[in-house]
């Protein structure tokens, strides 16, 4: 005979509709246990993740499917009293199947309380979390091998994940950033513009270099500030779309940059010096080839010691240049043109009979830049126009003192 519900309804299909639901969860293993932890009910998905049958299970303690270390730890009445005295808990552990083989179970425990508050039994739900927590293993050991710092990043720009490089770079321990916003890595000044741009980068998220073109920082735990070089890439995950930014110190090659800088431009100095060899007279020997950077710094180093020296005349002296083409031309009047708007006359020299071929042959026009073939030759030019300089000088005061043109 069939007992009745309290509302008169028979509840056998509601129990034959409850049971067909659990077994429709064929990835959980859903077992209903005696208040001993002993089994008493299970489902379809019990027995195709232990292998066990319903015949086979029914009666036997639930500690079966433990490990034997655990089961002679006594794990399973710990399990049982801990959810009796605090209710529902979910953690992981080792299970055995029949067959004797291991896998790590996500298991969510329940009591059933009955009418007089009594625990009557209990609800456990295993899910075999082995192959997800083997990849997670795996990332995590990826993640904590990585070269650069690395942390991951959530929709909501809140640090989720960081290795064992972040926080050695940055100064943090990992619980300290987990659940912060990302701009606590990020110094002051920066944080607004930084805002604008991981916006950017989430709504079309690719993998790229963050900031191309910019200069980046990163802030540490005691406050000092370094340059930093930053790669994203999007991960897609269960959880959401994530951030990765792999971060690396660049402090030691931005140093070394500058250092190659400044020797270059110590070399530029040196292959280009400015000489002074008369009063009012400088000569500038030009030795190698000629660009655009060097032939820039030619004449501002140039129109700096006119400046200083007041000088009037100048000498290229070009007898170390191996070939003049176009552009080396163009270099050179510029140059001349420039030492003409302060007054200075120019000259150039070392012109050998090939390259006055040559800059005939390319019809390039010097205006009226006077030449000589030797340095000896141009100082002795430059000695004339200061003295016609001078004569022309003295004319005009004594014109100008006797109010009468002689």
């Amino acid at each position: 005979m069939t007992a009745s519900s309290a509302d008169g309804q028979d509840p056998q299909p509601r129990l034959r509709d409850l049971e067909a639901m659990l077994d429709a969860l064929a990835d959980h293993a859903v077992i209903k246990l005696g208040p001993a932890g002993e089994v008493a009910r299970w489902s379809r998905g019990a027995q195709a993740l232990t292998g066990y049958t319903e015949a086979e299970i029914l009666g036997r303690p639930v500690s079966v499917l433990q490990t034997a270390e655990d089961r002679d730890a006594g794990l399973m009445a710990q399990e049982l009293e801990t959810v009796r005295q605090h209710g529902r808990r979910e953690f992981d552990g080792w299970r055995v199947t029949k067959s004797g083989e291991r896998f790590l179970s996500h298991i969510t425990l329940t009591p059933v309380v009955g009418d007089d508050g009594s625990v009557t039994g209990f609800v456990k739900v295993l899910r075999d979390v082995t192959e997800s927590a083997r990849t997670e293993s795996l990332f995590h050991a990826l993640l904590e091998s990585a070269p650069d710092a690395m942390v991951i990043v959530g929709p909501d720009a809140r640090i989720v994940l960081v290795n064992r490089q972040a926080e050695a770079l940055f100064g943090f321990e990992r619980d300290e950033l987990v659940g912060q916003e990302i701009e606590v890595l990020v110094p002051t000044r920066f944080r607004r513009d930084h805002f604008g741009h991981r916006t950017g980068f989430l709504a079309a998220p690719q993998v790229r270099p963050m900031g191309a073109g910019l200069e980046l920082w990163g802030l540490r735990r005691d406050g000092t500030e370094f340059p930093v070089e930053i790669s994203l890439s999007p991960l897609e995950t269960a959880e959401g779309r994530l951030v990765a930014a792999a971060i690396r110190d660049v402090t030691e090659r931005r140093e070394t940059e500058q250092r190659l800088q400044r020797q270059r431009d110590e070399i530029l100095e040196l292959s280009t010096p400015v000489i002074q060899v008369w009063d009012k007279i400088l000569v500038l020997p030009i030795i190698g080839t000629l660009d655009t950077l060097r032939a820039t710094r030619l004449t501002e180093g140039l129109l700096d010691s006119i400046a200083r020296s007041q000088a009037e005349v100048a000498i290229l002296d070009i007898s170390g240049v191996p070939t003049i083409d176009t552009q080396v031309a163009q270099h050179l009047l510029k140059t001349v043109q420039a030492a003409a708007l302060m007054g200075t006359v120019s000259i150039m020299s070392g012109v050998r009979p090939e390259t006055a071929q040559s800059m005939v042959h390319l019809g390039i026009d010097m205006g009226r830049l006077r030449s000589r073939g030797t340095l000896q030759d141009a100082l002795q030019l430059a000695l004339t126009v200061l003295a016609e300089r001078s004569g022309t000088a003295q004319t005009a005061a004594r014109t100008l003192t006797s109010g009468e043109p002689r």
